[in-house]
């Protein structure tokens, strides 16, 4: 198989992530958003908050990362970061999964996809780890913004979720107030506990 229709056959992969349903609602109907949704606001969400990261980034970079660091949900599903047990073996699950779905490219882009989605699944570099921050960061925007009073099928107390975003704190402090703010307004708004 040529080259081009290697690549084709990966961009045809990619509809698999228009097909994975992640834990925040839309505005539209109040249906589960999907991963390339989450991707694309991720990816608008990075230019926007930028000047809040105290290193400079390469924001091509950034975008690659962002744009990439769902592809292992295409074949794995989506696991919420609350999910004890599902993320026991996420990791290995997604690794396994991407893999699988670049393999459809030619094998230096294959490499490329595979060493992108690894820099942003260890944080191995600033742009790895702004990159995780926008991704913590955007389920607090979205279900605040757009969750019904009192939604909290999973009982989320607001320790809870400041424990698995604690880490925004020390990677981007300037964006740590807002998340604070974003937890309280959740949970005046019934979507966590207070406790």
């Amino acid at each position: 198989m040529n080259k081009l229709y290697q690549q084709l056959a990966f961009i045809n992969e990619l509809e698999k992530l228009k097909t994975v349903k992640r834990g925040n609602l839309t505005l539209d109907d109040f249906r589960f958003e999907n991963s390339a949704e989450h991707s694309w606001q991720a990816a608008m969400c990075a230019l926007v908050f930028r000047e809040y990261f105290p290193q400079a980034l390469n924001m091509g970079k950034v975008l690659e990362l962002l744009l990439v660091h769902e592809l292992g949900e295409m074949r794995a599903g989506d696991t919420s970061v609350f999910d004890e047990v599902g993320k026991a073996d996420s990791f290995e699950r997604e690794l396994a999964a991407m893999k699988v779905s670049v393999s459809k490219l030619p094998k230096e882009q294959a490499q490329e996809m595979a060493d992108l989605w690894l820099e942003f699944e260890k944080g191995s570099s600033a742009e790895a780890r702004y990159s995780r921050v926008i991704d913590a960061l955007i389920p607090l925007i979205n279900h605040v913004k757009v969750a019904e009073e009192n939604y909290n099928p999973a009982s989320l107390t607001k320790t809870q979720v400041l424990a698995k975003k604690k880490f925004i704190k020390d990677q981007a402090p300037a964006l740590w107030p807002l998340v604070q703010e974003l937890i309280h307004q959740s949970v005046t708004k019934g979507l966590y506990l207070d406790k």
